[in-house]
């Protein structure tokens, strides 16, 4: 069950304070927290072992031994045709769920925070079939000396059979603030990676989280098994709280999108199992996404959160308004990103993600929830991982190894 990945944990619960570059998605803009951090607290050789506590000294980080190459066939080819055994069965075991009627229970971590695997290890002895991670948060959490670093965690949750997601949440790279930025939108310039300051920002901040990758797909140089990774780069461009989002040309859109693709293949990246995830047409001012579908995706998601905010009750369908659409022109979707917003206590059931997929005949691969973000009270952050939920630890419980019946 959850022995490596347990391990895992006390490990890193003895990282240094850090910071989040992602709140929540969906609306409104998110907010930029603390990126501070400090050397952290040393292990105590002679402190008495304590399974709950990260001063264990009996634990170690012996590398996780390396498998042979896998062999698998997807249903439907990756859009990389040099993808690594790694993704290629990652895609195939996202197939496999989709043919059986399964998806894969899925929480996100904040990679920048002291407490990174907590949503995660909580669980325990139960364990999410998918971990989600922000690039820019884990290249933060890589800086600040944490006694296990992130991406290591992530290797060893992938070993452990573990489903790796990634979203980015990007600095507007004109003024260098965060994603919420929309004072410059001009994404037209990124299209000529040198043509401008911007455009060279753009390109040499997506360079260092391919290293991420890279690393990720060689297992640290071999010290682990390989990894992929479900990437969703510019995520909700139909919404109205992003830089790369409404206000763009749909057509620059999609030239900037392919150019990311085609910039991490050039560079040997070939890890990537690529998403595109617009927001759930939840309100007026939200566009319809559909001008906005890359060429070439592995896999199309919704994202949809649901407003708590002064609320007793949730409502018994999720608004997922366009994964349907988008479920015709993809071989595979997932809901990306759900839950609640402004929720103080956490009342909301995440069951409602499934079963209101099953009501409208679709198959979603997995469906992700976030972390707790605040405490609710803007109407916006507030309790949204799994074991904070109504019923949520009850929910994973029932699904082996984090894959549930739809």
């Amino acid at each position: 069950m959850l022995t490596g990945l347990w391990s895992v944990a006390i490990l890193a619960m003895t990282a240094v304070p850090g910071g989040s570059t992602s709140a929540a998605d969906g609306d409104p803009t998110p907010v930029v927290t603390d990126l501070g951090g400090d050397p952290g607290t040393p292990i105590d050789p002679a402190a008495p072992i304590d399974p709950d506590s990260a001063q264990d000294p009996a634990v170690t980080t012996t590398p996780t031994p390396v498998p042979p190459t896998p062999v698998c066939t997807p249903a439907t080819a990756l859009v990389d045709p040099d993808a690594t055994p790694e993704a290629v069965c990652l895609a195939a075991r996202l197939d496999e769920w989709q043919a059986s009627g399964r998806y894969g229970i899925g929480q996100q971590i904040n990679a920048s925070s002291s407490s990174y695997l907590e949503p995660v290890t909580t669980l325990a002895p139960d364990r999410p079939a998918v971990v989600g991670f922000d690039l820019s948060e884990l290249d933060l959490g890589e800086t600040y000396g944490f006694d296990l670093p992130p991406l290591e965690s992530l290797l060893r949750l992938s070993a452990e059979g573990v489903v790796l997601t990634a979203s980015w949440h990007t600095a507007n790279p004109k003024s260098g603030l965060d994603s919420g930025d929309r004072r410059w939108q001009s994404i037209h310039e990124l299209l000529d990676p040198t043509s401008t300051r911007a455009a060279r920002s753009f390109w040499a901040d997506y360079d260092a989280k391919l290293d991420l990758f890279r690393r990720l797909q060689s297992g640290e140089d071999g010290a682990f098994a390989p990894a992929a990774v479900i990437f969703r780069p510019l995520h909700e461009a139909n919404g109205t709280w992003f830089w790369w989002a409404q206000g763009t040309d749909p057509a620059d859109y999609r030239a900037l999108y392919a150019a990311l693709q085609q910039r991490a293949w050039d560079a040997g990246v070939h890890n990537i199992v690529w998403a595109w995830s617009p927001n759930a047409v939840t309100n007026d001012y939200i566009s319809d996404p559909a001008q906005l579908r890359p060429e070439r995706v592995d896999i199309g998601g919704i994202d949809s959160y649901e407003s708590m905010h002064n609320r007793g009750e949730q409502d018994q369908q999720l608004n997922i308004t366009g994964l349907a659409e988008i479920a015709g022109t993809v071989p595979r979707v997932a809901v990306t990103e759900a839950g609640p917003h402004g929720s103080v206590n956490g009342a909301w059931d995440p069951t409602v993600i499934a079963r209101t997929a099953v009501q409208q005949n679709l198959r979603p691969v997995y469906v992700m929830l976030w972390f707790d973000d605040g405490d609710g009270a803007d109407g916006y952050t507030g309790k949204k991982q799994i074991g904070s939920l109504r019923g949520g630890r009850s929910w994973l419980s029932q699904c082996p190894q984090g894959v549930c019946s739809l």
